[in-house]
């Protein structure tokens, strides 16, 4: 059956251990096949624990996939009201499909906060036409809103959640999210999708429209490291933050944070680099493996 079928809402209380095993199984697949900075990072997390990273995980892709739909902005609105009516369900302990089963289910377990989830939705909604920022308190809300949100989500599941693992949550996001950002930037530009504010652009005396040229390549460059300095600030308030008193529950966290961190040594090394920044799986394997022995911060 289509996950996106309208039927009517099932009570969460009514589901069988084995339809909720099938569900979060559902949601491990989407992560396996689509989290491919994240999936490593998971594996840290005890079992109970990843099936609710999972679920959230499978949600926050549910509605990035709206927001990227090459349908209509009409219809991508539709899927993300959808995706919200879906999610005002999972609160009230109703479900729809397996996606919402192992939500709702993680949302009984770990009691995640609303609020983070709707401020989540108006980042998304905010994808669905074409973006501009003027300045960089419009970027940085951007970015709290699409990545430093799901990042407090998150801390419910590690069992971290202070004001200090908070605080480590908001700079951890907007740091990985910036990196995304010069990650992406040429293919969003494509798209007509530009996530440098303005005032970058006029520091770097460049305009959107000839961002790409070959006679902008130097302002290109100056551009893309304005922003990789921004994004680097964020990584080491992060780190400055972090209660080492909790670096245990937050393994997870900090190992994505190195994976970025690691795609963003490699953008500023290369700021003209034509070619997606990724790092392959065994890197990947490695930054975790010394994060879990110890020899990564």
């Amino acid at each position: 059956m289509n996950e996106n079928t309208q039927v009517v809402p099932t009570q969460l209380a009514s589901a069988s251990p084995r339809q909720i095993t099938e569900a979060y199984r559902y949601c491990s697949a989407i992560v396996h096949h689509a989290a491919g900075n994240f999936y490593y990072a998971f594996l840290l997390l005890p079992k109970a624990r990843r099936k609710g990273i999972h679920a959230l995980y499978a949600f926050c892709r549910a509605g990035d996939d709206a927001a990227d739909d090459p349908e209509p902005v009409k219809d991508r609105r539709l899927a993300l009201l959808s995706l919200q009516k879906k999610l005002n369900a999972c609160y009230n302990g109703f479900y729809t499909d397996r996606l919402t089963l192992a939500l709702a289910d993680a949302i009984r377990v770990f009691q995640f906060d609303r609020h983070d989830f709707d401020d989540l939705l108006l980042g998304i909604e905010s994808d669905l036409t074409p973006v501009e920022y003027h300045t960089v308190e419009e970027q940085s809300l951007y970015c709290y809103r699409v990545a430093s949100t799901v990042g407090l989500l998150c801390l419910k599941v590690f069992g971290a959640d202070d004001a200090k693992d908070r605080e480590y949550a908001i700079e951890l996001g907007k740091a990985m999210q910036l990196t995304n950002i010069l990650r992406d930037l040429r293919e969003d530009h494509e798209r007509g999708r530009l996530y440098i504010p303005t005032c970058d652009l006029n520091e770097a005396g460049v305009e959107a429209e000839r961002l790409f040229d070959a006679d902008s390549r130097d302002k290109l460059e100056k551009l893309v490291l304005i922003n990789a300095a921004r994004a680097r600030k964020h990584f080491d308030d992060a780190r400055s933050v972090m209660p080492s008193e909790h670096a245990g529950k937050l393994l997870a966290a900090r190992a994505m944070g190195a994976i970025y961190e690691a795609i963003l040594c490699r953008i500023e090394a290369n700021p003209l680099s034509p070619k997606r920044v990724e790092l392959s799986r065994l890197e990947k394997l490695t930054i975790v493996k010394s994060l879990l022995f110890g020899k990564v911060l």
